[in-house]
């Protein structure tokens, strides 16, 4: 339905979550490089950052041989960016505890930063058949199948390990993540519509539940940004709509106005002056660029 800028809009009608089933066939080639991977190595555990100190080792340091000095060493070297001694921190501690699978989800979390992505994808695959149920490790391991473009098998991961932890707000971020790698843009403004509800704070919270690092491939930027104002829209947050409307005007999302006028998920937006006032320089630039192609 379309609907003009200034009048009140109709009532909206109730929202009704969409299924995020998995479409048979695949999708070209991604247009979007969104990288996820939930949570770097304490986070796992479900304890806080270790906090460095003026004594805090560096790299070439000796390694300790009791597992809880070893683990701690090996999260400050995290901390640190050391990502290859904490590898071998977190690699002594697989041998001295083989059993123990946030060890070995640790392990794959370093050589994951490291670009190892191989390596990695054995240790989270490892610390998955020691404990079948390490929801986080799982989320890691469909990290490392987005980084490799198996995209189809991200998401089948991700789902798996929303099975186990389904009020997850960072894994469903990375599902959206793997959605629009493969073009599927509103299940991944649903997926992103999820993580929202339960964590307002998802896109920009660091710390105990981990970091999500966002990689956007810019000529496709305009795309992201206007599915991510629509998600931020479904929550009626105008601050973090009008910004992600603006940034995909910039970045030349195609006929973006009529595209606005035409999504109800933009009509609580009608009688604020900040979107009139973006509607009239949008409308400005297309008539300025229209006018140009007629007399070149």
């Amino acid at each position: 339905m379309r609907w003009t800028a200034g009048k009140r809009p109709p009532s909206l009608r109730n929202d009704r979550v969409r299924s995020l089933r998995l479409w048979p066939r695949a999708i070209a080639a991604a247009v979007l490089s969104v990288v996820c991977l939930a949570g770097l190595a304490w986070a796992q555990t479900g304890g806080d950052a270790p906090q460095e100190s003026a004594a805090a080792p560096t790299a070439g340091t000796p390694l300790p041989n009791d597992v809880p000095s070893l683990e701690q060493r090996g999260d400050l070297y995290m901390v640190r960016k050391y990502y290859a001694e904490a590898a071998e921190a977190y690699r002594k501690l697989t041998v001295l505890q083989p059993k123990n699978a946030v060890f070995h989800n640790k392990l794959g979390i370093a050589y994951h930063q490291l670009q190892d992505l191989e390596t990695a994808r054995k240790a989270y695959r490892k610390a998955i058949q020691v404990n079948p149920k390490y929801a986080q490790a799982i989320n890691n391991l469909a990290a490392v199948e987005y980084a490799q473009k198996r995209y189809r098998s991200a998401i089948l991961t991700y789902l798996r390990a929303l099975k186990l932890t389904p009020r997850d707000p960072v894994i469903y971020s990375n599902l959206g993540t793997a959605y629009f790698a493969q073009e599927k843009f509103e299940y991944a403004t649903q997926s992103y519509k999820y993580a929202l509800q339960l964590d307002p704070e998802v896109f920009r919270r660091s710390g105990r539940v981990g970091t999500i690092v966002q990689q956007r491939d810019e000529k496709n930027a305009a795309a992201f940004n206007f599915y991510m104002a629509k998600t931020y829209a479904s929550t009626a947050n105008v601050e973090e709509t009008l910004q992600y409307l603006r940034k995909a005007w910039e970045e030349g999302f195609p006929e973006i106005r009529q595209a606005i006028l035409k999504d109800e998920v933009f009509q609580f937006l009608a009688l604020d002056t900040r979107f009139q006032e973006l509607l009239v320089l949008i409308e400005a630039s297309e008539t300025q660029s229209a006018g140009r192609q007629q007399n070149p």
